[in-house]
């Protein structure tokens, strides 16, 4: 198994979404090195955030559009992502609920480790129920 950082996986969905500034080397050596393997790849929790910021904050894409990248990465036949359940769910809360995608992860991994809330003074993050928003 061979791990994948940010800058590849990118590559993988923008150059199947035909987005961004990169040179066709790098696409094609993705490609032929991730796309075509038949070994797998680990994808960790911070590439996720990471690539997710990238596509909402650089490429302004919709959460709408996010998930159902996320979700193809979740289906890949070749790709492990972490704790892909709770990937899963933090994605549901992203779309259902304020706050960016790295408060769900957060509040998902809290919640699955037993805590019954996380605190924060984020109030985007607050309307999820996985949070609670801290007050005088």
């Amino acid at each position: 198994m061979l791990g994948i950082d940010t800058n590849i996986l990118l590559r993988i969905f923008l150059t199947d979404l035909s987005e961004g500034d990169h040179t066709p080397d790098q696409f094609a050596l993705v490609r032929d090195a991730v796309v075509g393997s038949r070994e797998p790849f680990f994808v960790n929790h911070v590439v996720v955030v990471e690539t997710i910021w990238v596509l909402r904050q650089k490429l302004k894409y919709s959460k709408v559009i996010i998930a159902g990248v996320m979700t193809r990465l979740l289906h890949m036949s070749n790709v492990m992502v972490q704790d892909a359940a709770i990937v899963e769910a933090s994605l549901s809360g992203f779309i259902a609920y304020p706050g960016d995608f790295s408060d769900h992860l957060i509040g998902e991994i809290n919640k699955r480790n037993g805590c019954r809330t996380t605190l924060t003074f984020d109030r985007a993050a607050s309307k999820s129920p996985n949070f609670s928003e801290l007050q005088r």
